[in-house]
C-alpha cells in the first residue's frame, strides 16, 4: 500500500530544500482554524508557527541523522500530528539514531529556551494542559512565545519516548526487536504492544484525566497499528509497510540495504487462519475422494459380478457422478 493513496496523507508541494522536498497535508488548515478558533488570531496564529517550526525542525533531524549514517532522506510531509520524514537506513544501529534524533532536537530546543529564561514555571511540565491563555499571551507576548515553545517541545519529546509503534520510541524498540527476531516478527510483535499502551493511554485519558486530545491520540495510535497489522497480513514487504515511522513527528521506511538478506516474513494471524483453512478443506476433499474411490470400486465388483441391473438407485447416480467426474478430467486435459 502506498501511503501517498491515502486520503490521510494527501499533501501540496511546499519546494525543495537542500535536496528535501517539503510537502504540506490538506489537514494543516483544519489544524490552523482550530487554533484560531480556540486561542484567538494573535496566540492562535503563533501557537500554529511554533508548532509547525519545532515539527519541522524535528524531522530535519532524522533527515540529518539518517544521511549520517550512511543512510539518506529526500521528503518531508508536515501533517497536522507533527510530520513525517520519508528516510532510508542501512542498519539497526542507522535506524536506531535516526528514530532517536527527532526527539533529541526537541530536547536542544528546550535547553535552548531554559537557557533564555532560567526561571520557567513548572507548571510547562505538564503536556496535558496549554499553559498560557490567551490573556496571558497579550499580556507579555515574548515570556509566552518562550513559554509555549519549551512546552511544544516538551509535549513532543515525552510523547516520542513512548514505547508505542509508530512513535519514535516504538521505532527504536522496534529496531531491537527486528535484529533479534526478524522484520516481520519484530514489526508483529511491535504492533501488538503499541495497541495495548495506546489502550491504557486511552482510557487513562477518558477516566483520569478527562483529557479529549490524549485520547484522540490514543485512538490514532490504534488506527495506525491496525492498519500496520492489516498490512502485515498482506503479502506486500516489510519495507513498503503502511506506517513505518513516528505519525506525531517522524517517519522512515526504515529500509535495510539491498545487499542486507532481509529475513523471511512470518505469516499473520489471518495468512495462518486462512492457510488452516485451505489445509482443512484439502483435508476433506481428499478423504471424500478416498471413499469414493472405495465405494465405485465395490460397485464396478458388483457390475463384473451380478450386472447392471444389480445397482441400487444411489449405486446408479454415485456411477454416473464418477463417470462425469472422469469424464470432464479427459476434456479439460
Amino acid at each position: 500500500m502506498n501511503n501517498r493513496n491515502n486520503p490521510l496523507f494527501w499533501s501540496f508541494g511546499a519546494g525543495t530544500w537542500a535536496g528535501v522536498h517539503l510537502r504540506i497535508s490538506w489537514l494543516m488548515p483544519v489544524l490552523l482554524g482550530a487554533l484560531l478558533y480556540h486561542f484567538g488570531l494573535e496566540m492562535g496564529g503563533t501557537f500554529f508557527g511554533i508548532i509547525f517550526g519545532s515539527v519541522l525542525l524535528h524531522e530535519i533531524g532524522h533527515i540529518l541523522a539518517a544521511r549520517a549514517t550512511e543512510g539518506s532522506g529526500d521528503e518531508i510531509l508536515m501533517w497536522p500530528f507533527g510530520g513525517l520524514a520519508f528516510v532510508e537506513t542501512t542498519s539497526t544501529r542507522s535506524q536506531i539514531i535516526t528514530a532517536a534524533a527527532g526527539p533529541f532536537v526537541n530536547l536542544v530546543l528546550c535547553v535552548i529556551v531554559l537557557g533564555l529564561n532560567p526561571h520557567i514555571d513548572v507548571q510547562l511540565l505538564n503536556p496535558l494542559v496549554v499553559p498560557i491563555t490567551p490573556e496571558q499571551f497579550a499580556a507579555n507576548v515574548a515570556s509566552s512565545v518562550q513559554a509555549l515553545t519549551f512546552w511544544v517541545n516538551w509535549a513532543g519529546l515525552l510523547l516520542n519516548l513512548i514505547p508505542a509503534y509508530p512513535l519514535d520510541g516504538g521505532q527504536i524498540f522496534r529496531s531491537i526487536l527486528m535484529s533479534r527476531m526478524g522484520a516481520g516478527m519484530g514489526t508483529e510483535v511491535a504492533v501488538k504492544v503499541a495497541m495495548g499502551v495506546a489502550i491504557v493511554m486511552g482510557v487513562a485519558g477518558a477516566l483520569f484525566f478527562t483529557h479529549v486530545v490524549l485520547v484522540c491520540i490514543s485512538f490514532l495510535i490504534i488506527l495506525l497499528a491496525v492498519l500496520e497489522h492489516l498490512q502485515l497480513q498482506a503479502t506486500e514487504s516489510y519495507d513498503d509497510s503502511f506506517m513505518g515511522y513516528d505519525f506525531s513527528q517522524g517517519y522512515t521506511s526504515l529500509e535495510r540495504s539491498d545487499q542486507q538478506t532481509k529475513p523471511e516474513r512470518r505469516a499473520g494471524l489471518v495468512q495462518r487462519w486462512l492457510a488452516r483453512r485451505r489445509a482443512e478443506k484439502l483435508r476433506r476433499q481428499d478423504e471424500q475422494e478416498q471413499l469414493s474411490a472405495q465405494q465405485l470400486d465395490a460397485i464396478l465388483a458388483k457390475v463384473h459380478a451380478q450386472g447392471i441391473d444389480s445397482l441400487t438407485q444411489s449405486e446408479k447416480r454415485l456411477l454416473k457422478r464418477a463417470s462425469n467426474r472422469y469424464r470432464s478430467r479427459g476434456d479439460s486435459q
